[in-house]
């Protein structure tokens, strides 16, 4: 039996390749801003853009059944599902950020147990996510619409942890997103 070996075309090259590619996009040329309708969610927590330290452009799911009748099964689409989407925020020294979300959840549900309708809690709120290019200019905008936190994570809290800063990850629960 022969073993077959790959070999690089003759004409293949480090150069023609990075011609070919283009330019790229950089993952960490981005930034985010909640949008709302109302009162303005910024002036509790100002220059969120920067505060956010990561996120994720998001993604779906096409939720399908199994058709199986006659022959092999078929996929059928019945509905799309926008997976729950994470946040980092990075704390100022007057922690508005974490205050900010744990007002909007206990918006969300009182401390008495009571929940309130959906739309006084995520209603016309938004969270924008903006792929850049070097030169600062949106590539692609998502908006994820009628966000609310459904999760805050703790927050580390140690002697050891001298030469970083207090940072916490926040789930957001979403209807759906539009691109631009």
């Amino acid at each position: 039996m022969a073993v077959s070996t790959t070999t690089t075309p003759a004409s293949f090259n480090i150069s023609d390749f990075r011609e070919k590619i283009g330019t790229i996009v950089r993952p960490n040329l981005w930034y985010a801003s909640i949008v709302s309708t109302g009162i303005s969610p910024q002036s509790s927590v100002p220059n969120f853009s920067f505060r956010c330290e990561s996120s994720t452009i998001p993604g779906r799911t096409v939720a399908t059944i199994d058709d199986v009748g006659s022959g092999p099964s078929l996929k059928i689409p019945y509905d799309v599902n926008y997976a729950d989407h994470e946040i980092t925020v990075i704390c100022s020294s007057d922690m508005a950020e974490r205050k900010y979300f744990e007002g909007w959840i206990d918006n969300i549900v009182t401390k008495t147990g009571r929940v309130k309708y959906h739309e006084d809690y995520a209603k016309g709120k938004k969270l924008e996510l903006h792929q850049i290019n070097e030169a600062g200019i949106t590539l692609i905008k998502y908006t994820l619409n009628d966000i609310y936190p459904i999760q805050i994570s703790p927050m580390n809290l140690s002697w050891e942890e001298t030469n970083t800063y207090q940072r916490f990850t926040v789930t957001l629960s979403y209807r759906n997103y539009d691109f631009s």
